[in-house]
């Protein structure tokens, strides 16, 4: 650490650890003599880095997400260095195998976060560029951050490279062209998936350690903690594939976590002529109808309220209505249909509670 950034940071910034250097920058830990709190102080020594990186700081001084590390303040020396001063996590990163997950519900809660905190990066329109364990720290409350935005960079149209930059094993395939590569968030999601993958098995195949990256087998998530979770298995199987564009959003993943975490926790009150039948995890159907015009059942699987034994007229939010479809949170399901006179009609309103996934 330079004389120039010791100068800056002794007026607010105070270093009570010694800096840790590795590649173009480097990082140490200060207290925030202002608001009395331990800060991470990042320096970045490469003047071509400082000017690709400005932008992108920018959009992260903006965002606010539980689960990735937020960047408080700069710090500019005018000496081509530049300070990101950013939140501290005093915990282990997730290479450290006392962090991994040592149950089923606790791996999910884990890789939920991960997807929020990534979905938070994209939505803000960022792309992380290398998501691994190692860049994932788990504070002591148990909340998981994403943190070090080294490589990262905005989406469009400058979202492009040279040359290989990533970590081999959770580097997605087009990352290994020599040519100029136009990449993606899906590359995100590449990671995302060896990230999955590395903390349900503890390892990453030697496959996916090849260079270029070859497919993970399908029986790649046999035998571990998500054995069972065909959907989530599916999804983070189709995170490796070598199409950017068949790969999911790291949204969908994130939801369909989040579905599973809360499984058997949702309630839903379907009332029809000031009658309300409440469903969840203990009761778990209901039975409408309107004489011989039409009827239909409503159960709870855990997941999903469905459409069961659908007969006659029966349609919801004017679309005709089929046994096993999914009815959506909040919606009116009505008998009878539209060229019937009112006394031949009744409207069943349903909604859904929206439970969050607890830490």
């Amino acid at each position: 650490m330079t004389t120039a950034i010791v100068d800056n940071l002794s007026g607010r910034y105070v270093p009570v650890d010694v800096a840790e250097y590795g590649g173009f920058s480097g990082v140490v830990k200060c207290n925030d003599q202002h608001l009395d709190r331990y800060v991470a102080t990042k320096f970045i020594k490469d003047r071509i880095e400082v000017d690709r990186i400005k932008d992108e700081i920018a959009a992260l001084l903006k965002m606010r997400s539980k689960n990735v590390v937020q960047v408080y303040d700069l710090i500019s020396t005018g000496e081509d260095e530049l300070g990101i001063v950013l939140e501290f996590v005093d915990g282990s990163d997730l290479l450290d195998s006392s962090s991994h997950p040592t149950d089923k519900d606790d791996l999910l809660r884990v890789l939920w976060q991960v997807a929020s905190g990534l979905s938070d990066i994209h939505d803000a329109g960022l792309i992380h560029r290398d998501i691994k364990p190692n860049n994932i720290k788990v504070d002591p409350e148990g909340v998981v951050k994403i943190f070090d935005f080294g490589l990262s960079r905005e989406t469009g149209e400058e979202a492009k490279t040279l040359g290989f930059k990533g970590t081999i094993g959770f580097a997605a395939p087009e990352l290994y062209s020599n040519e100029v590569v136009e990449f993606t968030q899906a590359i995100d999601v590449y990671a995302y998936g060896a990230t999955a993958l590395y903390l349900a098995t503890g390892d990453i195949p030697k496959l996916l350690r090849q260079v270029p990256p070859r497919l993970a087998p399908d029986d790649v998530f046999n035998g571990t903690l998500l054995q069972g979770h065909g959907e989530l298995i599916d999804l983070f199987k189709s995170c490796f594939s070598r199409n950017p564009e068949q790969r999911p959003s790291i949204s969908k993943i994130r939801d369909a976590l989040s579905k599973h975490l809360l499984f058997n926790k949702h309630q839903a009150l379907a009332v029809s002529n000031a009658k309300t039948h409440t469903l969840d995890m203990h009761n778990r159907s209901a039975a409408l109808s309107l004489g011989n015009i039409g009827s239909f059942n409503i159960t709870y699987d855990g997941f999903d309220f469905r459409l069961q034994n659908v007969v006659g007229e029966v349609s919801v939010n004017d679309t005709r209505a089929l046994s096993g479809m999914a009815i959506p949170g909040s919606c009116v399901v009505a008998i009878g249909d539209q060229n019937r006179h009112n006394w031949e009609r009744t409207y069943i309103t349903f909604d859904v509670s929206n439970p969050e996934v607890a830490l």
